[in-house]
């Protein structure tokens, strides 16, 4: 009788240990992209199916465009909570969390693609990604390029004169409010999802993106002329729950982290490859695009923007500016 009871307790034991040894993970991968045919949404999916194929099934994420999820700030205060959730989203949104992050997404901050990629590759950039590991946020992806970010209105906007009286929609970003107001404008955060509306309605007079995004939402069809003024260089970022890249098994966190460096390349390299056919396609659409922009003069206007923002680690713009430089 002993024997069959110990019998049964090592079966059960076992039984539930199988799944234990074999469990599969789940997790959502939300983006506020509604275009699926853009480049970062491609390579979201190609990032699923690589991930996929490697864990042998394992892990299955699972995509959600358009902000299905909810806005970008909810969607990342989701993960810092602990959610089961990736995101696609940028520096800007994470200076919420980490003042120091809010710096990789100022005006006029990256020189080049090259340099960017210099300070990311930095420990300058190690103390952001563990400053976030602090507030419950893993860096999956760090530096896929988003685009160059120009303004979208009803008149040029060649000067930052232009942009006084006007209205301008911002992400909920630290950093893009204090630009804007650097430069004149009236920021307003407003998530990307109702930024058609926003300008349709005439709460805002303009807003600003890169090409492939102003295209993506359509934005044309409510605003004709967009000023290349280049005022920020936008990487994207891929970030998860910390407590869930943690209690994954080392071989999946590794796979995670080894495609995510993967998508970063392919999503840089299809973005500047894409950039210029953007442009020429809003033009095709009737959008007048402005090329005569004073860029100095914006760079003069938002110089000071980052001595604005509270709670910096001191020193951390010099760091950052030395860091790119080597």
């Amino acid at each position: 009788m002993r024997i069959k009871t110990l019998a049964a307790a090592l079966a059960a034991l076992a039984a539930l240990a199988a799944p234990a040894a074999a469990q599969d993970f789940k997790l959502r991968f939300a983006t506020s992209v509604a275009n699926t045919q853009e480049a970062s949404y491609k390579e979201m999916e190609a990032f699923a199916q690589r991930v996929k194929e490697r864990s042998k099934g394992r892990i299955e994420l699972q995509l959600f465009p358009a902000e299905q999820l909810g806005a970008q700030k909810k969607v990342n205060e989701m993960i810092s909570s602990g959610a089961n959730i990736m995101n696609m989203t940028d520096y800007g949104q994470m200076g919420q969390f980490a003042p120091d992050a809010g710096v990789l997404a100022g005006p006029y901050i990256f020189g080049s693609v090259e340099e960017a990629n210099r300070l990311f590759a930095s420990p300058v950039f190690k103390q952001v990604s563990d400053q976030l590991e602090q507030k419950g946020i893993k860096i999956i992806m760090a530096n896929g390029l988003f685009g160059a970010r120009h303004m979208i209105a009803d008149k040029p906007i060649r000067k930052p004169d232009d942009l006084k009286g006007l209205t301008m929609r911002v992400p909920p970003s630290p950093i893009m409010v204090e630009t804007f107001k650097a430069f004149g404008a009236r920021p307003t955060e407003i998530a990307w999802g109702e930024v058609y509306n926003a300008l349709q309605s005439n709460v805002a007079n303009g807003a600003e993106a890169p090409f492939g995004a102003i295209w993506g939402s359509k934005l044309q069809e409510v605003r004709k002329i967009v000023s290349k003024t280049n005022h920020q260089i936008m990487f994207t970022t891929w970030v998860t729950s910390a407590n869930f890249f943690k209690n994954l098994p080392p071989d999946l966190q590794q796979i995670l982290m080894e495609e995510g460096k993967t998508s970063a390349a392919n999503l840089t390299k299809a973005t500047v490859d894409q950039d210029d056919e953007f442009a020429r396609t809003l033009e095709k659409a009737g959008v007048q695009i402005i090329s005569d922009v004073d860029v100095p003069a914006f760079q003069k206007a938002s110089a000071g923007v980052y001595q604005s923002l509270p709670n910096l680690t001191p020193g951390f713009v010099d760091k950052a500016r030395a860091a790119m430089a080597k």
